[in-house]
């Protein structure tokens, strides 16, 4: 039998600045130790040449753009709801986080330009997202030159969502080459746009799964398995809409669980009997912690298997969609959408 904890933040992954903060501490003992003094981490790099940048600085640049304008698009929104204050909260967050990120690698911070919206047409039956889009998808602002008469106009939540919808696979295709330190955070950042826009009423009409395969959807299935045990056993102890909710969630689990078996062909182990889940399971606050712990497994486990997609965009594709799915899912359970789903943020 394999116990199935709650989640455990100790097994997802961390940002970069968490990572390069615990490198550069590693560095300094063992120079200390030495005798040495530790090498900067910044060294060589020049402000003003690109050529000296740490690896996909200018990729770090642009996705602080994109969040930039997703925030100027919040404030032309029409009248303050929950969710876009709740959207403009996580934006805020993923900016920051950016710019801490650029400026660790001792480059500027360069000056955002102010492109609050797009004037793209309604994308309703035209033009649904998917993974082999080849147009020129325009992001969530257009270029300066048109912006003018956006500071006078409004626009409604819908409108944002399907901007954010329209740049999803320019997004994809643009972080594809990433470097493997950055990969699993700018899928992540990616992710949370499409699942902003499925917030806003503008769901991604999704290309069929077609990564990981074999041995890389192994750790996902891994995942999916003990999430889809629990969600049944919750909800076979719940009634009425409680009940309504962990079936909703569990008939998408299952329905990833299916094509990530097909994916992994011989190399998916046999699935177990069962599952130890912690107990008790008498309340509906101890049911809900339980189905929130096992569908938050989801998002790190894709991530894990990013490096082995690099380069590849329609592989790179699924694994956003998993994790787009799997902030869904977590959404229905009652969980408030969250920066970087499937990382964990330092502090």
């Amino acid at each position: 039998m394999i116990a199935v904890m709650p989640h455990d933040p100790s097994r997802r992954l961390l940002l970069r600045g968490l990572v390069l903060a615990g490198a550069t501490m590693a560095l300094a003992g063992c120079d200390e130790a030495a005798g040495r003094l530790p090498p900067s981490p910044t060294a060589g790099v020049e402000p003003d040449d690109p050529q000296t940048w740490p690896p996909d600085t200018e990729l770090l640049i642009s996705a602080r753009q994109r969040v930039h304008s997703f925030l100027l698009a919040a404030g032309a929104v029409a009248g303050a709801t929950g969710r876009m204050r709740q959207l403009t909260r996580l934006w805020g967050t993923e900016l920051s986080t950016l710019e801490q990120l650029i400026t660790l690698g001792g480059v500027p911070l360069p000056e955002l330009r102010r492109a609050p919206v797009t004037d793209a047409p309604a994308d309703d039956e035209a033009a649904s997202t998917s993974s082999s889009s080849s147009g020129s998808a325009s992001g969530p602002g257009p270029d300066d030159s048109s912006s003018t008469s956006d500071e006078a106009r409004k626009i409604k939540p819908l409108e944002l969502g399907r901007a954010l919808r329209r740049a999803v696979p320019d997004f994809v295709a643009e972080i594809a080459s990433a470097s493997p330190s950055n990969l699993a955070l700018l899928t992540s950042l990616v992710a949370q746009q499409a699942a902003s826009a499925e917030l806003l009423g503008a769901p991604v009409d999704w290309s069929p799964l077609v990564a990981p395969e074999g041995a890389a959807a192994v750790p996902l299935l891994a995942a999916a398995r003990p999430a889809i045990f629990g969600l049944e056993v919750v909800a076979a102890r719940s009634r009425g809409e409680e009940r309504a909710k962990y079936e909703q969630v569990l008939d998408g689990v299952r329905a990833l669980t299916r094509h990530l078996t097909t994916l992994a062909g011989a190399a998916a182990p046999v699935a177990p009997l069962g599952y130890d889940l912690p107990g008790p399971l008498e309340t509906a606050e101890q049911r809900l912690d339980l189905a929130r712990a096992l569908v938050a497994d989801i998002a790190p486990a894709a991530l894990g298997t990013v490096q082995r997609v690099r380069g590849q965009i329609d592989p790179l594709f699924g694994v956003v969609r998993v994790v787009t799915e799997s902030v869904t899912w977590t959404r229905t359970l009652g969980a408030t959408i969250a920066p970087f789903p499937g990382m964990t943020l330092p502090g």
